[in-house]
């Protein structure tokens, strides 16, 4: 059974900090391969992951979750057969929709399982991520099972917490993060 861990979130919001600490800390030693979808977005040092022996697989043709569907799922499954991976970490564009994404991996097989669905929002943004991106911001904060707070070193308790109960509205279940 191999892991799949879709981590979404705005553009600078912290996804890549996240994967690389995830993969030099938490993941070293397995045999992970990352996927990721740029689309106008600054991607994850190449170099710093090969030392790392990590695998990539960059998409820049478009959303997975939108236009690359199909695609994405033959490209999940050769992943799957070219690598036998221990785990994938899947970075959807951050105007992706993370419900989208979800489907995309749940169509691929039955040797597979999400077992991380992580939101990092900026919690400077939020607010402003909420008003201008709405439903595709709402739909990453909605479908998340962690919502990871970035920036709070830079932000007041007060503001954290508004952010906190601000996300809290559109999913009450997940575990965050601060």
């Amino acid at each position: 059974m191999v892991k799949i861990d879709i981590i979404s979130g705005f553009l600078g919001a912290g996804k890549t900090t996240l994967i690389q600490k995830l993969l030099k800390e938490a993941l070293a030693g397995s045999k992970v391969v990352l996927i990721e979808n740029e689309f106008g977005e600054i991607g994850i040092d190449s170099g710093f992951l090969q030392e790392s022996g990590v695998e990539i697989r960059e998409m820049n043709s478009g959303c997975i979750c939108c236009s690359l569907v199909g695609d994405f799922k033959t490209s999940l499954q050769e992943v799957l057969a070219a690598y036998t991976p221990d785990r994938i970490i899947i970075e959807p564009s951050g105007v992706g929709k993370l419900s989208e994404v979800v489907q995309a991996v749940e169509g691929v097989g039955e040797d597979i399982q999400i077992t991380g669905k992580v939101t990092v929002v900026d919690v400077n943004k939020c607010k402003m991520y909420l008003k201008n991106f709405g439903e595709f911001f709402q739909n990453q904060v909605e479908q998340a099972d962690t919502i990871l707070l970035s920036r709070t070193g830079t932000a007041s308790a007060e503001k954290v917490q508004k952010a906190v109960e601000l996300l809290r509205q559109h999913n009450d279940h997940a575990v965050i993060v601060t």
